[in-house]
Formats: structure tokens, sequence, C-alpha cells
């Protein structure tokens, strides 16, 4: 005879009194059956895929991270401008109060005009990045939530 030694919860002891003798012979002729794989692993391909998307989300991040420290760079530079541009004001009320020359406020409201360009300009870069790094941020999250579902 080929004896096994089972152990057995509650819910299997009540549910073998309940089936009776007939009870055992179908668990055991159950156990023998051979189970199928799981059915959670996915093939060569599919595991390449997802490979290859977490590659280009690394690389999407990596990108974003570069153009927002460029952003922050550019903010920097703008405030250096800013800065500039106070100084040049300054310049040009104290040339006025002191009674300099019409040639040099002339001068000095030439250089804040140009100073007021570059801050302008400085200016519609930054909305333009921050404009670049929120789209990119908005892509790279549709990527991540499609390679999530796939």
């Amino acid at each position: 005879m080929n004896s096994r030694m089972w152990t057995m919860g509650g819910a299997t002891l009540l549910g073998l009194a309940l089936l009776g003798t007939s009870g055992v012979g179908q668990a055991q002729s159950t156990f023998n059956q051979m189970t199928p794989p799981a059915a959670s692993q996915t093939p060569a391909q599919e595991r390449g895929d997802i490979k290859s998307d977490r590659k280009e989300l690394k690389d999407d991040r990596r990108e974003i991270r570069k153009d927002r420290k460029e952003f922050v760079e550019d903010r920097r530079k703008l405030g250096a401008d800013t800065k500039e541009l106070q100084k040049d004001r300054k310049e040009l009320r104290d040339d006025i109060k002191s009674g300099a020359s019409k040639e040099e406020i002339a001068k000095d409201r030439q250089k804040i005009r140009q100073d007021q360009q570059k801050v302008h300009a400085d200016r519609e870069e930054l909305r333009k990045d921050r404009k670049d790094l929120r789209a990119d941020r908005k892509e790279r999250r549709q990527d991540r939530r499609a390679a999530h579902d796939k």
C-alpha cells in the first residue's frame, strides 16, 4: 500500500467529513494530477519590450533632469541681468541728479534699453523652457502609464 502523510487544516477536515469516505479518494486523485505552469510567466519578447520601455523612460528622465538644470541656469542668468538693469537705472538717476551732460544721459538710457531687451529675451526663453518641461513631463507620465498597462 502506498501510504502518504497528510496535513490538513480545519476547513479541509470539515470538507472531508461532509463528503465522507469518497472525499478522500477525490482528494488523492486531484493530488496526483499535474498542475499547469503558472500563467504569469511572460514570453521573452514581452520581457524585451518591457526592458526597452524602461530604458526609454530612464532616458526621458535623464533628459528632463538636464533640461531642468538648464532652466535653473537660465533663471540665474535672468536674475543677474535684472540686477544689472537696476544698477544702470540707478546710475542714470545719479547722473540726472548730478547734472551730467546730455550725451552721458543718452548713453545711460541706451544701456538701459539694451538691458531691458536682454531681460525680455531671457524671460521669453524661460517661458518656452517651462512650457517644454511641462510637455516632456506629461509625455513621460503617459509613456509610463502605457508601459505599466501592458
